[in-house]
Formats: structure tokens, sequence, C-alpha cells
């Protein structure tokens, strides 16, 4: 037999053709033998050969034991190839996206720096125009407050708004202010 690799279907076709040409041999030979010591050493070379079947049926089948073993191994490792070579790939996209999606983030950093930038500015102005009201409604009513503090302690404030404290005969006084002035009556 030679040592070229068979398939166990070619190995078992090949043994049924030894066993039905052992059988027609048996055949043969019980029909044409003579004696029981023919048919005994017929029966022991029908055993030898039964027994020769069954070692190269053996053979056989570990052979394609090993030739499966082998087979599933390789598709195996090419699986697993072909799963690291798809995650690669994966990786290599996932990267690409977030690289993207820093610089979309980045852009998008800039943009609120600038609007928020004019809201400041505006928030800015507001506040200006607040501080300008505020420091016009103080100017309005400081002169109400200082009428109303004027018309309770008139002695204390009349000299100070441009008036003269003018005393009656009586002793009472009060704060007098010129509407025409006496050195504006002599022309």
């Amino acid at each position: 037999m030679s040592e070229t690799p068979r398939s166990p279907a070619q190995v078992i076709n090949d043994l049924s053709d030894q066993v039905r040409l052992l059988r027609q041999d048996v055949a043969v030979l019980t029909a044409t033998a003579t004696s029981k010591k023919e048919a005994a050493a017929l029966r022991a070379a029908v055993h030898a050969s039964v027994k020769e079947a069954q070692d190269r049926s053996a053979k056989v089948l570990d052979a394609a034991e090993r030739v499966i073993d082998r087979s599933y191994q390789a598709n195996l490792q090419a699986a697993r190839d072909g799963a690291a070579k798809a995650v690669a790939g994966l990786q290599d996209e996932v990267r690409q996206a977030a690289n993207r999606m820093r610089l979309e983030a980045l852009k998008g950093s800039r943009q609120a720096l600038y609007w928020s930038g004019g809201v400041f500015a505006l928030a800015g102005g507001l506040v200006a125009l607040g501080a300008l009201l505020g420091a016009l409604g103080h100017f309005w009513l400081q002169g109400r407050a200082d009428a109303r503090a004027f018309g309770e302690h008139p002695g204390i404030f009349c000299e100070g708004a441009g008036g003269t404290v003018v005393t009656n005969d009586d002793g009472s006084s009060y704060c007098a202010f010129w509407i025409t002035h006496p050195s504006q009556l002599r022309k």
C-alpha cells in the first residue's frame, strides 16, 4: 500500500471490495475443498484477511481523525485571523470617528466662546445703561430729598441753599429767597 493519503471513502470502498472477493474465494474454495485440512487452512487465511482488514480500517479511521482535526484547527485559525483583522479595521474607524467628533467639539466651543463674547458685551452694555439710569434717578431724587431735608430743618440748610435767614420783630425767623435781588433793584 502506498503512503499517499487517500480519503476515508476510498479506503472503505477498497476494504469492502476485498471482503467481497474473499467471500467469493471462500465460496469457491469451500465448493472445491475435499479435506478438513484444506478447509481449516482456508478458514485461517480468511481469519488473517479479516484481521488485516480490521487493522487497515483502524489506521484509516485514525488518519481520518487527524485530517479532520487539522482541518478544524486550520478553520479555527482562519476564523481568528479574520476576526482580528475585522476588529483592527473597526478600531481604525472608531479612532477616525472620535477624531472627527473632537474637531467638531472644538469648533462648537469656539463658536460658543464667540457668541458668549457678544453676550458679555450686551450684558456689559445693559449694566452700564442701568448704572446711568441709576445715577440719573439718584440725582433726580436727590433734589427731592434735599427739599424734604430743607423743609424739616430750614435753619441748617437755608444759607447753603442760597437763602437768607430773616428774623421778625416777634423773634421768629424764616428763610427768605430773593426773587429779585436788592442789588438788581438799584439799577
